[in-house]
Order: structure tokens, then C-alpha cells, then sequence
């Protein structure tokens, strides 16, 4: 352009196109209220008896928003709202539904959904201190609070995250680093687990570049629990060998069967042997609230670190997991960069304390924090603990009561919420395993519930979780009905 006169003509005109991003108030209210009616009728299709927990597809049912790919001009939010309602909240798996207990539940408490807003609206950047102090503040209270929650000490320091896995990779990347392990170590690096750890132990372990390292299978007992006796041997002979005792990984509620590793005897072995202790706990975690679970807990306060899922046992919306390590010090080595740049370099100048970025491979990221903090000051711990507790009294209840159905074994009495079946009629011949896979399939398919299935030594069998926050005794006696009618239909 020739001009400032051209400049200011253009600038003006583009000014104008682009202040529709920035409604104004009234604007606002509207979609806002639009919104929260929008997902005001979907929480209550949730309490409705009538709606299902599991909607499978129809056969060429469309499953995703009709408009395709985004376009020039605008779309009226009544348009919008009913696409989403239609391709997401009636399609699927209903997360927040009482009758899903097939996966590790959530559930997606209401409050928080109203932090995730508040954390967009304000839209701060709280990676760093000097540019949120409030935000990074909120963020440590609640690292702090869980901390305490396991025992640990001052000198903590840990990470909100999308999940388990992004807290297990930062764990063991600083476990790496801590142990001043490079890359002409990694294939005689050993780390320790059972068949029941959790798979996202070694997604870590290729990112961080450890794809090499050796994966030892520890033998469980009869409760399906890391037995530490067989441990000790294993290092001992891995030691003898010329390899790297690494890193144990105990578990707080294995996905599969919810069983519970011996912690406290699992960190003894590790502190002989100077061998990293991990301790996942995404599923179990929250349990220590319980005083009929807290036993689970003890020497979890002597581990190096320790994840657990918000997201699971607190009932937030999926995407908050957490990592602390009890050696902070250790946790800030590992992802504190030695030329940060100059960006980073000016907003950290002033902070007095340490940052979100200092202590996560993520720099930029989604404001954790109020979607836990809000509905942990509105609600209190109280209804936290006695929905925990509902939910460890129901998974017991399923377990007697599943028994009375003729045909019907258990692997084992649930150590936390979940609880692993499967149907054997002799008299029906043919093999039990396809039964079973039959029978999960005309349970999902009537909806009413849903629950999911595993393989335990061979045996196709099916399970149930109950972690879901709105998961009542009804929903646990419909869950028996829906298996005694699909039973039924099947041996007609």
C-alpha cells in the first residue's frame, strides 16, 4: 500500500469483520444461556430412568455433525447445539451416566465444567508465575494438598496433567535422569512390573526413549498382587547379571481385576537396592480418603513418585492427572531448560516460586486447575469420601449378589470397586468364553448398562468398575437384572 491513509482505510475496514469475534455482552448471555440449556436437557436425560448408559450406532446412522469441514460464513447456535447434542450426548458411551460401570468411571462433576469455563474466560497464562500469580498459587495448593494426602514430605513437587499417561512419562523421565541414566544404559535398564500394570508404563518408556530397556514380569500371588519376595530374587539375579535395577512400578488398582500391590512392602525392596519406586495409583488413588481402604496406602509416603487421575476417583471430567515426586529437586533437573529463551527467561525473572513449566514437558497448557478447585471448596471433602466409600460398598454388594446367579464365578473379592465375572453352564456345552463374549454383547446392546470385559490367564471374562459418581444401588440392581435377562435370552 502506498499510503497511512491506505493503511488506516484497510486496517479499518478488516477491524470491523474481525470485531465480531468479541461480542458483546449482550451477545454473550445468549449463547451462554443457550448453552447451559443445551446441557441442562442432557444432565437430566442422565437421571432418567428411560435413557440408556450405552447407545450403540444404528446401521448408517451418522455419527458426526452433518455441516463438514468449516466454512467461509457463520452457523446460528441453535443449529450447533443440536448437531452436538445429536453426534456426542446421544451416540456412545454416556461417561456420566449411573448405569456406566464398564470402564475406570468418571462421571464429570457439574462445577468443574464451570471452572473449565472460568479457566477459558479469564484465559490467564498460568504456566509461569509472573504472568498468573493466583493461577500457579491454585495449582500448588492442590499439588499440595494431595502431597499431603500421601504422606509426602516438604520438598515435594509435582504436575497437574491431561491424564496418567503424561504424568507416568514425566515420572519416568525424571526417574531417567535422576538415576543419570543415558542411552549406552538403556538396554541393560530393568524395570519391574506385573501383567497387570497398567500398558501406559511403556508408551512412556518409548517416548523417553528407553524402547530398549528391559521389562521384567514379577509373579503375583493369588490375589493377583506384585509378590515382593519374587522381587527381591529379580533384582538380585539382574544385579548379578550386570543390569540396571531401574525402576519398580507397584499399582493401587489394577485396571483389569482392581487388585492392590503390597506398597509398603514393594518401597523396603526398592530402598535395599537403590531401585526407583513408582507407584501408579490413576485409579486407586483417591481412596486413601477412605478409612476402610487407607491401609492400602501405607509406605506410599516413601515412594520416589506417584501418580493418581482426578479424573477417576475424584469424578472430575477426563483430562486431569497428576504427578507428584517426593524429591522435588529431582522433578525440576529433569525438564528445567538450560537456555529457556528469551521470552521465558524475562517472565521468570521475578517469580518466587517455582513455575508450572519448570516441572512438566508441557510449556503452554489448558488451566487445570479450577476445574478441580471449584467443586473441591464448594462440595467440600466430605460428599468426596462418602461417595467413595458408597461406591466401595456397592462393588462388595455386586459381588455376593452376581454369585446367587446359577453359573456364575468370581475371580476374587473386589480390593477397591472392581469386580471380575464370568458365566459357565456346563449344561449348555460349547465354549464359555464365546458365551461370555455373546452375553457382553446383548448386554450392550440393550443399553440400560454398560460394562466391558478382560482376559484373565486365558479366560474371557467380564467385569465391572463402579467409579461413576451418580452410580446408585439401582443402578447396581438393574446391572444384575440386565446380566440374569440377557442370560436367559441367550439359552433359549
Amino acid at each position: 500500500m502506498a499510503n497511512t491513509a491506505d493503511l488506516v482505510s484497510a486496517i479499518t475496514t478488516l477491524a470491523a469483520q474481525a470485531s465480531l469475534l468479541d461480542p458483546g455482552p449482550d451477545q454473550r448471555q445468549q449463547w451462554t444461556a443457550e448453552c447451559s440449556s443445551c446441557t441442562e436437557e442432557y444432565l437430566q436425560k442422565l437421571s432418567t430412568p428411560a435413557e440408556k448408559a450405552y447407545l450403540q450406532p444404528e446401521p448408517g446412522q451418522a455419527l458426526t455433525p452433518q455441516d463438514g469441514f468449516i466454512q467461509e460464513d457463520p452457523t446460528d447456535i441453535d443449529h450447533l447445539l443440536r448437531e452436538f447434542s445429536s453426534s456426542i450426548g446421544d451416540a456412545g458411551l454416556r461417561a456420566g451416566h449411573g448405569g456406566h460401570v464398564g470402564y475406570i468411571g468418571t462421571g464429570g462433576l457439574f462445577p468443574s465444567a464451570l471452572g473449565d469455563f472460568l479457566a477459558a474466560a479469564f484465559n490467564p497464562y498460568s504456566a509461569i508465575e509472573s504472568t498468573s500469580p493466583g493461577g500457579v498459587h491454585m495449582s500448588n495448593m492442590l499439588l499440595k494438598w494431595m502431597a499431603t494426602l500421601f504422606g509426602y514430605p516438604e520438598g515435594h513437587a509435582g504436575n497437574l496433567t491431561s491424564g496418567g499417561t503424561a504424568a507416568t512419562l514425566i515420572a519416568m523421565a525424571t526417574a531417567r535422569d535422576a538415576r543419570k541414566l543415558h542411552s549406552k544404559d538403556f538396554h541393560r535398564a530393568v524395570v519391574y512390573v506385573t501383567k497387570l500394570t497398567h500398558h501406559c508404563y511403556a508408551k512412556a518408556l518409548n517416548v523417553i526413549g528407553m524402547y530398549h530397556c528391559i521389562r521384567r514380569e514379577v509373579p503375583m500371588d493369588n490375589s493377583y498382587r506384585m509378590d515382593p519376595s519374587r522381587l527381591d530374587e529379580l533384582i538380585n539375579e539382574d544385579t548379578k547379571n550386570d543390569l540396571i535395577p531401574f525402576m519398580i512400578i507397584g499399582t493401587i488398582g489394577s485396571t483389569d481385576v482392581g487388585s492392590v500391590d503390597p506398597v509398603d512392602a514393594l518401597t523396603s525392596v526398592a530402598e535395599r537396592h537403590g531401585t526407583w519406586l513408582h507407584v501408579d495409583a490413576a485409579y486407586g488413588g483417591f481412596f486413601s480418603l477412605c478409612e476402610s481402604t487407607r491401609h492400602y496406602f501405607s509406605g506410599v509416603e516413601r515412594s520416589d513418585s506417584i501418580v493418581v487421575d482426578p479424573h477417576k476417583g475424584l469424578f472430575l471430567p477426563y483430562g486431569t492427572g497428576v504427578v507428584l515426586v517426593r524429591e522435588g529437586r529431582l522433578l525440576l533437573q529433569s525438564n528445567t531448560a538450560h537456555s529457556p529463551g528469551v521470552c521465558v527467561q524475562d517472565a521468570t525473572q521475578h517469580c518466587t516460586s517455582v513455575s508450572p513449566f519448570q516441572l512438566s514437558f508441557e510449556l503452554t497448557t489448558h488451566f487445570r486447575a479450577p476445574r478441580l478447585w471449584l467443586p473441591l471448596k464448594l462440595f467440600g471433602l466430605k460428599p468426596f469420601r462418602s461417595a467413595l466409600e458408597e461406591k466401595l460398598l456397592l462393588a462388595k454388594y455386586f459381588y455376593h449378589k452376581v454369585k446367587e446367579i446359577p453359573g456364575m464365578t468370581t475371580l476374587k473379592p473386589p480390593d477397591l470397586s472392581v469386580v471380575v465375572f464370568h458365566y459357565h453352564d456346563t449344561s449348555l456345552g460349547g465354549s464359555a468364553d464365546d458365551f461370555n463374549r455373546r452375553l457382553l454383547d446383548a448386554i450392550l446392546k440393550d443399553g440400560r448398562i454398560f460394562l466391558s470385559s478382560t482376559t484373565v490367564e486365558g479366560v474371557f471374562c467380564l467385569r465391572i468398575c463402579v467409579l461413576t459418581f451418580r452410580t446408585h444401588l439401582r443402578h447396581i440392581d438393574l446391572c444384575l437384572s440386565v446380566i440374569k435377562e440377557c442370560i436367559d435370552k441367550l439359552k433359549l
